[in-house]
C-alpha cells in the first residue's frame, strides 16, 4: 500500500520558482545602527576579602575572580595540590558566588564539599587543602555572621547547589 501526502490540488498549473536568496540593501535603505541597550552593570559589592593563611587580605574587587595554579588567574595559589583552574568567584545579583571548574581536588566550604554557593561572611573556603576565609564587612549583615553571636567563622549552615552531597541524601531517603 503507498501513501500519498494530502496536498491541495492547484486549480491552476504554475511553473516552479527558483529559490530567492536575500539581497544586500543598498546603502541608501540601510536602517540605521541601532544603538543595543548598554549591558546591565554588575555593582561589585565593597569591602569583601579573602583572608589567607591568616595574614594576608586578598581585595575581591572585580565581577569576576578565578582561582588556580595557571598564571592566567587573578589569584595565583602555587600548590600542586591545587588545579590550574580551580575555581571561580562571580558577582551574582549583588553576591559573591563560588564555581568549582572541576576541579580534581575538589572545593569545600565549611568542611561541605560544593560545586557553587554563595558565599557569606565567614565562610573557611579550602582549595585541596589550601584555606581561605571570605569576609565582607557590610551595615547588613546576614543571619548567622554577626561576629558577636556564638558561631564562629565556618560553624553556620552552607548553602549549596548542584553538590554530590544532594544525590547521597536523595539516597538516604530512598529517592532512587
Amino acid at each position: 500500500m503507498i501513501f500519498k501526502a494530502l496536498q491541495p490540488e492547484p486549480s491552476e498549473p504554475s511553473q516552479p520558482t527558483p529559490p530567492q536568496l536575500p539581497q544586500p540593501a543598498m546603502p541608501e535603505e540601510q536602517p540605521e545602527a541601532q544603538a543595543s541597550p548598554p549591558a546591565a552593570e554588575v555593582i561589585i559589592p565593597q569591602n569583601a576579602f579573602l583572608i589567607m593563611a591568616g595574614t594576608q587580605a586578598i581585595p575581591l574587587d572585580k565581577a569576576l575572580i578565578t582561582i588556580g595554579r595557571s598564571h592566567d588567574n587573578t589569584i595565583v595559589l602555587d600548590d600542586p595540590r591545587v588545579s590550574r583552574k580551580h575555581l571561580e568567584i562571580r558577582v551574582v545579583r549583588d553576591h559573591f558566588v563560588l564555581f568549582d571548574l572541576n576541579s580534581s581536588g575538589g572545593t569545600y566550604v565549611n568542611r561541605q564539599k560544593v560545586t557553587q554557593g554563595i558565599l557569606y561572611s565567614g565562610d573557611v573556603v579550602s582549595l585541596a587543602g589550601v584555606t581561605f576565609v571570605f569576609t565582607q564587612d557590610s551595615s547588613l549583615r546576614s543571619p548567622g555572621t554577626d561576629p558577636l553571636s556564638a558561631q564562629s567563622a565556618g560553624d553556620r549552615h552552607t548553602a549549596i547547589f548542584n553538590s554530590s552531597l544532594d544525590a547521597l541524601n536523595k539516597k538516604k531517603k530512598g529517592w532512587w
